[in-house]
């Protein structure tokens, strides 16, 4: 009997998940299940994702009890040869229910605790008065996130006060700070620093990296017209108007490509839907692929964003980063900061496009910047240990 793994999320998954888990791969060796417990939090998710049909094999559950049904059935099938992994700390107490229940069975249970990106403290970087106003910005224009974030803090402090007694057989991590200091705390767990899943994908297609450059550009999209955004998970909507933000972008892009001859092409979110309709594209005249960011951002001479975990291909390919906000993104306080504090830790240019009429584009390396992403590499994306091996292949080594 092969070993079952069962990847458990409860952010909607979809097949960009499925490719970046590495779950194909890892179906070579083990039989895999992906669990989504999305409707369990909201039963009203599905409408806002209705634009994008998952060609992957996804389980969703609607109710706790199915869930909790299913992973007991599993259980008793498999005994010592299932693996649950849940890709984050359970983030609702019917789910810290389970996960407590399945520890007490001696499951097979991991975490993966990844962070996107390295902590900025971003609201230590602000004066006490705009703390205060940012504060009260988000408590009357995001109240729910705000409290899911509360509710979410407590359920991980009680995990944590909880581990000398009940804790998981393994942690996962990609930053090396978790790493040191779960080490340093919980001698009874296992903790394993794997690379950040851009990262490991980095690793599995180096070899077949072609360092040709172009006089190309790559923008990393963050939505499209119609694309849900995270704030779907509190019903909510996206606080900026997309269609202003695309046309502004659409313009400063026609300037771009005619003042520094650069063609630019698209690494589209895996949240967009399947057409071509948002301004950007200018129907299909300039391309863009939904899941070849690496291989995009490879070809570039420079590598354009407003906010995107993607940076992190800059970093490895060491490709200049360009930082854009619009007017309209100002209605948006908390992707502000988080721009602002980011470009500004990799000393990279940041313009509002809707102000800068005369912009100047470096597309040379600050030597700040080159030490800022090696930082940010060696501590973030990349592992040192298992350096020629991508995730897939550490994950079948230790379940094996």
């Amino acid at each position: 009997m092969k070993k079952k793994i069962i990847f458990v999320q409860s952010f909607k998954f979809l097949d960009f998940h499925y490719n970046l888990y590495e779950i194909n791969e890892l179906k070579k060796n083990f039989d895999v299940e992906c669990f989504d417990l999305t409707s369990i939090k909201n039963n009203k998710i599905d409408l806002h994702y209705r634009y994008l049909k998952n060609k992957s094999k996804i389980s969703t559950f609607k109710e706790i009890s199915f869930f909790k049904k299913k992973i007991l059935e599993l259980h008793d099938k498999y005994k010592g040869n299932l693996v649950i992994c849940f890709l984050h700390f359970p983030t609702t107490f019917s789910e810290l229910f389970i996960y407590f229940l399945l520890i007490r069975k001696k499951v097979n249970l991991c975490i993966f605790h990844f962070n996107n990106f390295m902590p900025l403290h971003l609201s230590k970087k602000f004066k006490f008065m705009d703390r205060l106003i940012y504060a009260l910005k988000r408590l009357f224009t995001r109240p729910r996130q705000i409290i899911n974030q509360r509710k979410i803090l407590m359920i991980h402090f009680i995990i944590k006060i909880l581990f000398s007694k009940i804790y998981p057989k393994y942690i996962f991590v990609n930053s090396n700070e978790y790493f040191l200091e779960y080490k340093k705390k919980f001698k009874n767990i296992k903790i394993h620093r794997l690379h950040d899943w851009d990262g490991s994908n980095f690793i599995r297609s180096e070899k077949k990296l072609n360092s040709k450059k172009k006089n190309l550009a790559t923008y990393l999209s963050a939505f499209s017209l119609n694309s849900a955004s995270d704030s779907a998970h509190f019903n909510v909507g996206r606080q900026e108007n997309s269609k202003i933000v695309l046309q502004s972008v659409d313009k400063f892009f026609s300037k771009l490509e005619k003042k520094f001859r650069l063609k630019v092409q698209i690494a589209k979110h895996p949240r967009e839907e399947e057409n071509f309709m948002s301004p950007i594209y200018k129907g299909k005249k300039r391309y863009a692929s939904k899941f070849h960011t690496r291989e995009l951002v490879q070809s570039s001479r420079l590598v354009i964003t407003t906010m995107s975990s993607a940076v992190s291909y800059a970093a490895l390919l060491k490709k200049p980063l360009l930082f854009i906000i619009t007017n309209e993104h100002f209605k948006n306080v908390s992707l502000i900061n988080s721009t602002k504090a980011i470009s500004k830790f990799f000393d990279s240019d940041l313009i509002n496009i809707d102000l800068n009429k005369d912009y100047k584009i470096n597309f040379k390396l600050k030597n700040l910047t080159k030490k800022r992403y090696k930082h940010f590499a060696k501590n973030y994306l990349i592992s040192e240990k298992y350096r020629k091996m991508p995730n897939c292949e550490i994950l079948t080594k230790i379940f094996k």
